[in-house]
């Protein structure tokens, strides 16, 4: 009986544990972390700082060094808060409460991440786990729950950085752990040179040096060159998007109207000798938002504009998935000039975005949540690869967000694809920096598969970027306007493309087995160093450090001990 009212004791204690109030030390840990991670958008689109994303990286290294499991959480979930309310503000546009919902959610990954780090931070070769973690977070936040949300990696912060040139060797993966090893060593570096000015000066100063080595060997790759392949020249049209005025069927028709009428624009600039006639012609996603299989009127007006031209075009449409048009699919259509109903091939977005293009758990968040109703319908996947033939020239299509998820590029460029296109539509986005985020995303795809990348979107940013991630031209936001520039074609494959994931796994699944097998094997080899008389290390300097790093002497400990006692009788 004693046993079951010491063990209900000891449950309430634990409970009122949880939620009693913060200490002033928790208070300093949570808001630390929160601006860090309110720091680390600092180094993705538009502001671009990339150096931010190592120091970032570092600060919550230090932030989680030495610390309980249960400690590297709070502070993970407070970076994680940070970095994700700001990333993901873009979604104020769907109304109140999606911004934060979304935050809330994408928070939650570092609660694992913070976790680990500080499971690892005391186990030899720290640094190196700590930067799979970042990987093994980012495996997961990409893929789980509804097919993932891969926005704000770590290495789309890297778009035209030292780094940039891994993700030709190992693809977004290997420039995360890059990024997060050279973090990671600096921190690591303050650690040792703070443990022992003297003879750690050393060793802080070889992990600085590796910390700066890491992006310069980026320099050794080599990246496929703008000028090898065959020319062709490609049109993007950008029609713009009405917001203001409309009711849903009239802005549908003018978002028709206006790429049909910019296609036209280019015609007529073709032959007034104002511009070259491209070999291909590229629309937006939703470039028509009304299905031309099965409106005819539409049908004619888009084969008007492709006749006009006289070149295929890519048309950008969303079409009934079934009869009732309850259901509908995002598609891209090779449409061919000269012939009445000239839609050839087609391909279908495979990764839809949930909240966006799709409701999950509709019939109950309806009910739940009224502003839901306001989405008629939902997209359906697709099914199949965005590997397509456009005048004769193999393409890897992916269109819009699925720009962002490793597989669907891959799959595309590994089905044939001599040109990356990337048709989207972010008019829903304009003035909040999504629509430059995506662009920075498809530099770095650029990079990452050796291929010219072109954009279009319906209200901006349009693109055209070289295999080296740079941007030749572009269009600007709310714009009616068509770009013509001349690319070049690319058959080879980069070792990224012919790896594929394997490098994500293998840095996943070794941050995982160093938070499970070394963290636990560290913890336990603190508390037996504890119990053997003398092994304690030397003095430190650092508030919470790791194993060795804030040892107390003798004499200190013999104070601490004291001190409550002397606090107790001054309270009396």
């Amino acid at each position: 009986m004693a046993n079951e009212d010491e063990a209900g004791t000891g449950r309430r204690r634990r409970f009122r544990s949880w939620f009693r109030r913060p200490s002033r030390e928790s208070v300093r840990l949570g808001a630390l972390a929160l601006l860090a991670g309110v720091a680390l958008n600092l180094a993705f689109a538009p502001v671009g700082w990339w150096p931010v994303a190592p120091l970032a990286v570092a600060a919550v290294s230090a932030l989680c060094a030495g610390r309980t499991g249960r400690r590297g959480m709070f502070a993970g979930f407070w970076f994680g808060t940070g970095f994700c309310w700001v990333m993901f503000q873009f979604l104020r546009v769907f109304g109140p409460g999606a911004q934060e919902a979304v935050g809330v959610v994408e928070s939650l990954y570092f609660l694992p991440f913070g976790w680990g780090m500080a499971r690892v931070s005391a186990a030899r070769f720290a640094p190196l786990w700590q930067a799979c973690l970042w990987v093994g977070e980012e495996f997961v936040r990409s893929r789980w729950p509804f097919g993932g949300f891969s926005w704000g990696r770590l290495a789309f912060s890297q778009p035209d950085s030292p780094f940039t040139p891994l993700a030709a060797v190992g693809g977004a993966p290997l420039v995360t752990f890059a990024v997060a090893l050279s973090g990671t060593l600096l921190w690591r570096a303050v650690v040792v040179l703070r443990r022992d000015r003297t003879t750690g000066a050393k060793w802080a100063g070889a992990m600085v040096v590796g910390a700066l080595v890491l992006p310069l060997c980026a320099f050794a790759v080599p990246l496929a060159s703008p000028d090898d392949g065959t020319p062709l020249r490609i049109a993007l049209v950008q029609g713009n998007v009405p917001r203001l005025g409309f009711g849903r069927e009239q802005q549908q028709a003018a978002v028709l109207d206006n790429h049909v009428k910019e296609t036209e624009a280019l015609a007529a600039d073709i032959s007034a000798g104002k511009a070259a006639k491209p070999d291909l012609v590229v629309w937006p996603e939703n470039g028509s938002d009304m299905d031309p299989y099965s409106d005819p009127a539409v049908q004619d007006e888009i084969q008007q504009a492709v006749d006009a031209v006289g070149v295929p075009v890519l048309v950008g449409a969303v079409v009934n998935a079934n009869a009732e048009g309850t259901n509908v699919l995002n598609r891209l259509i090779v449409w061919t000039p000269g012939q009445a109903g000239g839609m050839g091939a087609t391909y279908d977005k495979t990764h839809l975005v949930p909240f966006g293009e799709y409701l999950p758990f509709r019939d109950i968040l309806t009910k739940v949540i009224k502003r839901f109703n306001m989405i008629p319908r939902d997209f359906v996947p697709g099914h199949g690869r965005g590997d397509l033939t456009l005048g004769g020239v193999p393409i890897a299509a992916v269109i819009c967000f699925e720009v962002a998820y490793d597989d669907v590029v891959r799959d595309a460029v590994n089905g044939g694809g001599q040109v990356l296109l990337v048709p989207s539509n972010n008019a829903s986005y304009m003035g909040t920096g999504q629509t430059y985020q995506q662009l920075a995303i498809a530099r770095f795809r650029a990079v990452e598969h050796g291929r010219w990348t072109l954009e279009a979107a319906t209200s901006g940013v349009s693109a055209v970027i070289d295999p080296r991630g740079k941007v030749l031209a572009e269009t600007g936001e709310y714009q009616a306007r068509y770009l013509d520039f001349e690319v070049r074609r690319n058959t080879a494959r980069t070792l990224a493309d012919r790896v594929g994931p394997a490098p994500e796994y293998a840095f996943a699944l070794a941050g995982l087995a160093a938070a499970v097998g070394l963290g636990g094997a560290a913890t336990a080899w603190r508390r037996m160093r504890g119990l053997i008389p003398g092994s304690a290390g030397r003095p430190g300097t650092l508030p919470g450090a790791a194993l060795g790093e804030n040892t107390l002497t003798t004499a200190e400990r013999d104070a601490a001990s004291l001190a409550p006692a002397a606090a107790k009788g001054r309270d009396r």
